[in-house]
């Protein structure tokens, strides 16, 4: 095939595509339309079929006795002048502050009551713009548009529930029940906060508190299950405690040998205290 033909048949090709192309829908090709106001020219992109759609586009309401060149039923064409006759336009621009909303988060975990800011937050900025359409002094159209700026974050504040009674077995209930130590107790949900310590056993007997053990500690606690030696610049006296492995207890005693983070546990048999010895722990401090 010589190249003359080869051209010949390459523009036939062409041609036959371009023909057989289905046509763009009219109202898919944005044209660029003056519309002429009052007080001023605005160039607007439309994708309008008439000049009726084109004013529907501005989200208008003409009275009927308006005047709009060329007529309402007129196809829209690109580059096309649309006269709207006693229509004027108002522009603006508002910067709003988008004000901090707290939001509280409560704690069920630890503290005995009050709040705590966590983050101060930060206003928000909302800029609108808007365009007010008006037919011989009477407002017939308005568009608004909102951006923000900057997002609000809001003030974050955590409240701590306090502590109560209804937290694990109150005082009275430990000391009454005496329950054995072990395992088989459920650790609290609400505690204040834990402390790692290094944990002894002692029993109410001369072999741990000498010969003039009287059976009861220095809180006045009757010693065994239950009531625990601490030092009270640690744990504060009176305070109810639970301790993994053993249990819920009182601190209700304090000893010589027990130094910052030592605690000493309750038992009633010398057997009992060897066969505890000496281990880590994780006490939970309720209040």
């Amino acid at each position: 095939m010589t190249g003359r033909v080869m051209r010949w048949w390459w523009a036939a090709a062409v041609l036959a595509a371009l023909c057989c192309a289905p046509a763009l829908a009219q109202d898919d090709v944005p044209k660029r339309i003056n519309a002429h106001l009052a007080n001023e020219v605005i160039p607007l992109d439309s994708n309008a079929s008439t000049v009726a759609g084109f004013i529907g586009e501005l989200a208008i309401t003409l009275p009927p006795d308006a005047v709009v060149e060329p007529p309402m039923e007129s196809a829209l064409t690109d580059g096309m002048s649309v006269f709207l006759h006693g229509l004027t336009v108002t522009r603006g621009r508002a910067d709003e502050q988008i004000p901090v909303v707290m939001k509280v988060e409560p704690s069920f975990r630890f503290g005995n009551g009050g709040t705590e800011l966590l983050d101060p937050g930060q206003t928000g900025l909302r800029r609108v713009t808007y365009t007010i359409f008006y037919y011989e002094g009477r407002e017939v159209g308005r568009r608004l548009r909102e951006t923000v700026l900057r997002p609000m974050r809001p003030m974050r504040v955590v409240y701590y529930e306090p502590l109560s009674d209804g937290d694990g077995p109150s005082i009275d209930q430990i000391l009454k029940l005496r329950l054995t130590p072990g395992d088989h107790h459920t650790p609290p949900t609400r505690y204040r906060k834990t402390l790692t310590m290094s944990s002894t056993a002692y029993e109410p007997g001369p072999h741990s508190c000498g010969r003039f053990a009287s059976g009861y500690t220095s809180a006045g606690y009757k010693a065994g299950y239950g009531v625990v030696a601490v030092d009270p610049n640690v744990i504060p006296m009176h305070t109810r405690l639970y301790i993994e492995g053993y249990g819920y207890a009182v601190a209700g005693d304090r000893g010589s040998a027990i130094r910052g983070k030592d605690i000493d546990l309750g038992f009633l048999t010398v057997d009992e205290c060897y066969k505890w010895g000496r281990r880590q722990v994780e006490v939970y401090i309720l209040y």
